[in-house]
């Protein structure tokens, strides 16, 4: 059983769209909208176009409908400032909504899609009240308490990779009852990640080769652990869990202090 939900494009949307509630809130609602629209279009046109050209018109697709929608959601209608790395998040999501309907390769199921993506939903708004409160004691964007405890770090993409291989984990005890079926693709989150929000910056070269090996080291690291995860023997506690994901939260925290 595949999950009717678009797994990696909540995973991304966990990772760094839930900072705050407010973004949280309308990303969660816009990626359930699209990915409904998606599958619909392929439902009506997916049998009319050869598969190779079903999957490049899905990606263009998907791509364009979901960097537009955003762009007017937020900018046009809610007044909301974007910035360069979120646009480009916003194009990945696209490419990971399209992934999501061809891999359902004609198996629709809307009343699943619905209540699975309203839990991946409810687990992304309790990481982005979480993850706010713990940052700066609101809860969107309305100051709620003062308190010693609080951490700007929790506003950090390394908190982001660990609350969302937990909320994945919850997600996949409840709606695949201990299998791996639920198991997201770790590589297609953290690859946007990595080119965006590097863990450290190397001063002495330039941008872009500082960006290149940067992401080369982050990327190379991660493959490292996934190959090593591969042929570990997982405890039966933790086989929920993306732990990839939740990994790749601790390769950008040890990187960071470099």
């Amino acid at each position: 059983m595949k999950a009717k939900y678009p797994i990696e494009a909540f995973a991304l949307a966990m990772v760094v769209f839930s900072q705050n509630m407010r973004n949280a809130l309308v990303t969660g609602i816009l990626i359930l909208l699209i990915a409904t629209l998606g599958l619909v279009l392929d439902h009506i046109f997916g049998d009319m176009i050869p598969r190779w050209s079903r999957v490049s018109c899905s990606i263009i697709l998907m791509t364009a409908v979901t960097y537009s929608l955003f762009q007017v959601v937020l900018l046009a209608v809610l007044g909301f400032e974007i910035q360069q790395s979120d646009a480009i998040f916003h194009i990945f999501l696209g490419i990971l909504i399209a992934k999501h309907i061809i891999d359902m390769d004609g198996e629709r199921d809307y009343n699943r899609l619905l209540l699975e993506g309203a839990g991946a939903y409810a687990v992304l708004l309790v990481i982005s009240i979480i993850r706010e409160f713990m940052a700066g004691g609101a809860v969107f964007g309305y100051k709620i308490a003062e308190f010693s405890l609080r951490s700007g770090s929790f506003s950090n993409v390394i908190m982001g990779f660990i609350l969302a291989g937990i909320g994945l984990a919850v997600l996949n005890g409840i709606f695949r009852s201990g299998t791996n079926t639920g198991a997201v693709d770790g590589f297609l989150v953290v690859f946007p990640v990595v080119l965006e929000i590097q863990p450290f910056i190397i001063d002495s070269i330039g941008e872009a080769a500082s960006v290149a090996i940067t992401a080369a080291i982050a990327l190379v690291l991660f493959y490292s652990v996934k190959r090593y995860l591969i042929f570990s023997k997982l405890g039966k506690g933790i086989k929920n869990l993306p732990v990839d994901l939740v990994s790749m939260g601790f390769i950008y925290m040890i990187l960071s202090m470099f």
